[in-house]
């Protein structure tokens, strides 16, 4: 099964861009989990939070959904995504292979 659901806030603003037919808009997606250590989620010693990590997830979101997006949210915004998996393969300008 390929489910992921991720909540978070905007990296920065959307993109559009236009491929054919379609429209392709881009987001970073932040998201924060805990740092743990020994088996112990780690808390700052001054202000008693926990200690988190950034994770960055580039999401493309296609056509009417992604209009929306690029309409209605900008960079902070809290957003959730329901979605799936997808990693594509190509060489670059030199030959290499590149994965994304």
């Amino acid at each position: 099964m390929n489910n992921v659901n991720l909540v978070g806030r905007l990296a920065k603003d959307p993109e559009t861009r236009s491929s054919g037919k379609t429209q392709i808009t881009q987001a970073i997606l932040v998201t924060e989990r805990p740092i743990i250590r020994e088996g112990k989620v780690q808390k700052d010693p001054e202000t008693g939070y926990t200690q988190t990590k950034a994770e960055f997830h580039k999401v493309t979101v296609f056509n009417g959904v992604g209009a929306s997006l690029a309409k209605h949210k900008a960079k902070g915004d809290q957003l959730a995504v329901t979605g799936r998996l997808h990693y594509s393969r190509w060489q670059d300008a030199d030959g290499n292979d590149r994965y994304g």
